[in-house]
């Protein structure tokens, strides 16, 4: 029964394919995270699709990183974490690569 779940999960028909640059729905760090209202349309990458409708996506906004402490040189733009969430398809646009980076260039110089 598993089998059959995970490969209904990995048809053709997913709008949101493993590795595919999005935009996200996601509090910027001044953005209340409990008022969805502030949030915006940020770039991010799937991670994978873990349900019907739910998807794992990294945010990759360098505003929102943090330094890994679990390194010495955790700060090192190659090292940082960004923040990962799951989101349902109204929560996600699918974008071109020069979309996303014209939004995340965009943000960065505010």
């Amino acid at each position: 029964m598993t089998n059959e779940i995970n490969n209904a999960l990995r048809t053709d028909e997913n709008p949101f394919p493993d590795d595919s640059p999005v935009l996200v729905w996601f509090p910027l760090p001044d953005a209340n995270p409990r008022d969805r209202g502030s949030w915006s349309w940020l770039p991010g990458s799937v991670l994978s699709q873990c349900g019907s409708d739910e998807w794992h996506v990294v945010v990759e906004l360098p505003a929102l990183a943090e330094p890994d402490p679990s390194i010495p040189n955790g700060d090192a733009a190659e090292n940082l974490l960004y923040p990962a969430c799951f989101r349902d398809a109204s929560e996600l646009r699918a974008v071109s690569e020069d979309e996303w980076w014209r939004v995340r260039e965009g943000l960065a110089r505010g």
